[in-house]
């Protein structure tokens, strides 16, 4: 099996022929996970790992997603139920920009001085670092004050609408995230 080099920080990962590593695999937004060898690398024509194959991929599922920790500055817009008790995204419905405390392919955490009301459903324009902009419909499951005294909420959202491809994109995000803390001992 052939896969990219791994890289951290724009350097290949150093690893010595017939070690053993763990890798991850993404399919269809699933996460799976397998042991490897590396066998040889190549240089050219591009810089890539021959590996053996794997016996078995085990399929990782802690939570439905895998979620890390990031500050990611979101925007959420509340959906207003119409009279007929439809939901409309208009440009008056109110607006708030803050920033996440963790993420997954499932939902986010924000940070925010704002308590919603759990139910509550909005649209999140959601910045993500060299992956752009995601577009979701959320809700509310959620909100923690952490300390009473400081008027700061922990509002958690699970996402109900949210594109595949948008998905993987977060996905591929947070584990190149998870990668760079655990290469920093976080």
């Amino acid at each position: 099996m052939v896969i990219a080099m791994p890289m951290s920080k724009g350097y290949p990962v150093m690893l010595a022929q017939g070690q053993s590593f763990t890798g991850q695999l993404i399919i269809d937004g699933i996460v799976y996970q397998f042991i490897s060898k590396l066998l040889r690398k190549n240089i050219h024509p591009i810089p890539v790992w021959v590996v053996s194959l794997p016996v078995e991929l085990k399929k990782v599922q802690l939570r439905s997603f895998v979620r890390t920790s990031a500050m990611i500055p979101v925007q959420f817009k509340l959906i207003l139920p119409l009279a007929n008790n439809d939901p409309e995204i208009s440009a008056d419905n109110p607006t708030f920009n803050v920033q996440t405390k963790d993420i997954s392919g499932g939902g986010l955490q924000l940070v925010t001085r704002q308590p919603f009301e759990i139910g509550a459903k909005g649209q999140l324009v959601i910045d993500i670092p060299e992956g752009g902009i995601i577009v979701a419909i959320g809700e509310v499951v959620r909100v923690e004050q952490p300390q009473q005294e400081n008027p700061v909420f922990w509002v958690g959202i699970k996402f109900l609408e949210v594109q595949e491809r948008d998905r993987s994109k977060l996905i591929k995000y947070i584990f190149k995230k998870q990668l760079e803390q655990r290469q920093k001992g976080v």
